[in-house]
């Protein structure tokens, strides 16, 4: 039997430890051939002693034994698997996936085939009210799949899937591609160095068309992004080859006139872009990073061409994903990516987190400037309660003792929030940070991910790590949560979700009773209006429900089927929007 470690931590504000400093971390990397490494490095006096550094509780952590040579990637996930209103965490180690009740508990586990480097994907594929989780598996030796499950961790018939034990590349992500109103599952087949496959899947196992899978040049470099692109109706499917260019096909699996865009001096790896109209054009832009001889930042336009100001070019190689959100409100997108940059000087801060325009300008207070670089996910939320968004992210580094860092910084230029960094146990390299109440308390938790590196020298590890950040939990005040900023991993983003919810204030104009209600939506405005538009959406910002028609001063919906909680109900005639709050039993 496996050991199980879960150790339960209470470090309370303003308790400190007097150890003498560390002059002495260590720095992660990826080398070429996708291995991790590690180099000594000095840090500066502030970055080294953990227990002086921690001032946020820990809650717990869960740890179990990692997989020798590989580790895991982009985080982790929490979502409301059982249906009780609080979320879970969903862990993939070595090759058991887990899913953690708030207070370290185990819930449940599944062991599958292959190792487990990225994230579950986790949304309701059919809209029948129950959630389904999406896995892909790898590793050395090759004994990949992907797995569709329940809530409870059980095979959903005719999965998982094996395409010849071949490496399931990345994580997978969920879009309607074919239009019949169920989600289909999209993800990449690593077959060798020079091909690979990109399938799109049916709830029941069977490609969407004829057509798929489509096949690619190379390795699929990242999770695909799945959107409408260039307006024409139909979702399309966004991939890279890591070392044969961008693709954009087609949901009946041609490729877009002008791709592959290949540069012999571009590669992708874990980049995986978000896709969002920037110019208003009604088109959208891919907005990534890349490596290689010529390592930056990107906006391609869906015609193969760089949208002008674009790309910019970094010192050094990045395997930052794209975080793109409308923080102002104002209808304009803001960009943030990152970059590896550690000085090997004591004390020497080089930009790291940029925050850019459409039109590759920096934003104010942008790039913030520290000692160690990172090239994890970017998640965007209210933090520390001052009704301002933060950023949050991790580092490529450890202190001496081995224990890592997420960091979280104000956008108005005031540096990092009190209480941050955080400190878990291992390397938060390549990783990130999620946000919610897992424990259900009504307070803020931070949940992030880390492992031990000994390159043979001992039993590497991999935890989850579970920060109190005493501040009220208040779910409208995260935006971008983890992996690609939602568990669709899609990538898609879009100004009108944002704004509908943003904007969000108590209305006397739409009154909903019973609330909360059972799944029975039913609310009265004052007058009737013509050719109105409903729109329903969930937390995550993603629409769920949608119908424009006549409405009569008192109108009901039947959304038993939707998952319980928070919900935003905005009805619109063209002019004027009002927003309502919505609870689902």
């Amino acid at each position: 039997m496996k050991k199980r470690i879960t150790v339960f931590f209470t470090i309370l504000l303003g308790i400190t430890t007097p150890i003498k400093a560390q002059t002495l971390g260590k720095k992660a990397s990826l080398k070429n051939d996708g291995t991790l490494s590690v180099e000594s490095i000095l840090l500066p006096e502030n970055y080294t002693n953990h227990q002086k550094s921690q001032t946020l509780e820990m809650l717990w952590r869960f740890g179990e034994p990692a997989h020798p040579n590989l580790k895991n990637s982009r985080g982790t996930t929490l979502a409301d698997i059982n249906n009780d209103g609080v979320e879970e965490i969903l862990y993939g180690i070595w090759n058991t996936l887990y899913v953690l009740n708030g207070d370290g508990a185990i819930l449940w586990e599944k062991a599958v085939s292959g190792t487990i480097l990225l994230p579950p994907t986790v949304v309701d594929l059919n809209n029948d009210g129950s959630l389904e989780i999406i896995l892909n598996t790898g590793g050395v030796p090759s004994a990949g799949r992907v797995y569709l499950l329940d809530t409870v961790g059980n095979d959903l018939p005719g999965w998982p899937l094996n395409f010849d034990d071949h490496w399931m590349i990345n994580a997978p992500a969920a879009a309607d591609i074919d239009g019949d109103g169920i989600l289909d599952i999209v993800t990449g087949e690593r077959v060798a160095s020079n091909q690979g496959f990109v399938h799109a899947i049916k709830m029941d196992g069977t490609p969407i068309n004829a057509n798929w899978p489509v096949e690619v040049a190379a390795t699929p470099a990242f999770t695909p992004s799945i959107a409408d692109v260039d307006n024409d109706g139909n979702n399309d499917v966004v991939i890279a080859a890591s070392s044969a260019g961008m693709y954009i096909f087609d949901n009946q699996g041609a490729v877009f006139p002008n791709f592959p865009v290949f540069d012999p001096n571009v590669n992708y790896s874990y980049q995986s872009p978000m896709l969002a109209d920037l110019d208003n054009d009604g088109d959208l832009e891919i907005i990534g990073s890349n490596h290689g001889n010529a390592a930056g930042f990107y906006v391609m336009e869906h015609d193969g061409s760089y949208k002008s100001g674009w790309p910019i070019a970094t010192s050094e190689w990045t395997y930052s994903p794209s975080t793109v959100w409308d923080v102002n409100n104002d209808g304009v997108f803001e960009i943030f990516m990152s970059d590896r940059n550690t000085s090997g000087t004591q004390g020497e801060e080089l930009p790291v987190v940029y925050g850019l325009d459409p039109d590759g300008n920096n934003l104010p207070n942008f790039p913030i400037e520290k000692y160690g670089g990172t090239e994890g996910v970017i998640s965007l939320a209210d933090v520390n309660n001052d009704e301002v968004l933060d950023i949050i992210f991790p580092s490529v580094l450890t202190d001496a003792d081995g224990y890592g860092y997420i960091h979280a910084y104000n956008m108005d230029g005031s540096g990092e929030i009190a209480g941050f960094p955080l400190r878990p146990r291992g390397f938060t390299f390549l990783n990130g940070a999620v946000l919610g109440d897992v424990d259900n308390d009504g307070m803020l938790d931070l949940t992030a991910n880390s492992y031990t590196l000994t390159f043979g020298a001992g039993i590497d590890s991999t935890f989850v790590n579970v920060y109190n950040l005493n501040v009220p939990y208040n779910p409208e005040r995260i935006k971008r949560n983890g992996y690609k900023g939602d568990n669709t991993r899609d990538g898609f983003v879009e100004i009108e979700d944002i704004i509908s919810i943003t904007e969000f204030k108590t209305s006397s104009i739409i009154s909903i009773f019973p609330n909360p209600s059972e799944g029975i939506l039913t609310f009265t405005i004052p007058a009737a209006i013509q050719n109105a538009k409903v729109k329903i959406f969930s937390i995550d910002g993603k629409l769920v429900f949608s119908e424009e028609k006549n409405l009569e001063t008192t109108s009901t919906y039947n959304l038993k089927h939707l998952n319980s909680g928070l919900y935003f109900v905005t009805i619109s005639d063209g002019e004027h929007t009002s927003t309502a709050k919505w609870i689902k039993n």
